[in-house]
């Protein structure tokens, strides 16, 4: 069994559902340290895609699934895993504790953010509710729909 820490479209349960269905939602966490950025041009949303950055200081709230061994292969298939995203070793904290889990990075990053679709912000804003992800960082997800 491993941790997967998901933060952009899989962070929806049914787009877990549908790309890993042996997921288990284990609760919400935090990434320290890291941004939220939109570093990758996606064809499937027809703008930008998450990203995880570093960043002193900021925060990425997401999910944790419990994903049994092996069971990432329709994930990275999604995720464009070796040639998009990247799994990488990420650090979250979940209930005060310090756990080690996956997340996916973008390898080629756009020299600067591409704006992401309405589509696409409607489907993380209604995730992270989903989710119960706090109310700040929904309001900072909003933000990207712009005025």
């Amino acid at each position: 069994m491993s941790l997967l820490f998901a933060y952009g479209s899989n962070l929806a349960a049914s787009e877990i559902r549908a790309w890993c269905p042996e997921a288990r939602f284990a609760g919400v966490a935090r990434l320290a340290h890291h941004r939220l950025a939109l570093n990758r041009r996606s064809i499937r949303w027809g703008g930008g895609a998450a990203d995880i950055v570093p960043a002193a200081g900021e925060e990425v709230w997401g999910a944790l699934y419990e994903v049994p061994d092996g069971a990432l292969d329709g994930l990275d298939a999604k995720e464009g895993q070796g040639w998009a995203y990247r799994r990488v070793d990420v650090e979250v904290e979940r209930e005060g504790r310090r756990i080690r889990a996956a997340a996916y990075e973008v390898i080629d990053k756009e020299p600067e953010e591409v704006p992401a679709t309405r589509e696409y912000v409607a489907l993380l804003v209604q995730a992270a509710r989903e989710r119960g992800l706090p109310d700040h960082y929904v309001r900072r997800l909003l933000a990207w729909l712009g005025p």
